[in-house]
């Protein structure tokens, strides 16, 4: 006589512990800005179990290491329990990407008239193809630095972003964050350049000066970035 999975108990789906051995903790706060992050969707009815199923992290039984690793790791899962209850907020309008503030430089639109951040549905395609669709929510905002969120892309997208500038001659910098990045540089519907931020080492700036073109009353550029 065969025993179906959907009787319980049976030996296919017995309880098993969430951790039969020990764990070696993450070596990062769950919240560091520096890092890549996740934003986590789910249904809130579902708080209460996925809480219950987190608390399994605060146990010391669960984490390898001394008495001071243990700890630190507990009150790191402490406050991912608390992460993964508080909403995300992603703001109506998001920082446009100009940074000088400075009177005499005449480089800004206005927010409201532009869209900023989002993704390229099409990036191999030629640069006066290229399909830009806003979608703040693949990227994160910390200080001055936009990062992409790189698993929250769709399969063969890139991150784009894209805005206008009033000025002729202006400077593109770029860091290198954790993961190496190739940058597609289109200004005017036209190929300027590529960056690819693996010829650096982490936390340096690649800076492009952008000069001598056409004369417009706007220049429009569009970043298109994916991995190499």
């Amino acid at each position: 006589m065969t025993t179906s999975d959907q009787n319980y108990p049976n030996g296919f789906n017995y309880p098993e512990p969430s951790f039969p051995q020990a764990l070696t903790p993450p070596a990062v706060d769950p919240d560091d800005p520096d890092l890549e992050m996740l934003l986590v969707e789910y249904n809130p009815a579902w708080t209460e179990v996925l809480m219950a199923a987190v608390d399994q992290l605060l146990l010391y039984s669960t984490w390898e290491g001394d008495h001071d690793d243990k700890i630190l790791a507990v009150n790191r899962a402490s406050n991912l329990k608390w992460l993964l209850q508080e909403p995300v907020d992603i703001a109506e309008e998001v920082p446009a990407p100009y940074w000088d503030t400075d009177e005499d430089v005449d480089d800004e639109e206005p927010a409201t008239d532009q869209e900023w951040y989002g993704m390229v549905t099409n990036p191999t395609a030629p640069a006066d193809e290229l399909t830009f669709v806003e979608n703040a929510v693949i990227w994160i905002f910390t200080g001055f630095i936009a990062l992409v969120l790189a698993p929250a892309l769709p399969v063969g997208v890139a991150a784009g972003l894209a805005f206008r500038t009033l000025a002729a001659r202006f400077t593109l910098a770029f860091r290198r964050g954790d993961i190496i990045e190739q940058i597609r540089i289109i200004i005017d519907a036209k190929d300027y350049g590529t960056v690819n931020t693996g010829d650096v080492a982490v936390g340096e700036v690649i800076e492009i000066k952008v000069n001598g073109l056409e004369d417009l009353e706007a220049h429009d550029i569009l970043l298109v970035v994916s991995n190499p």
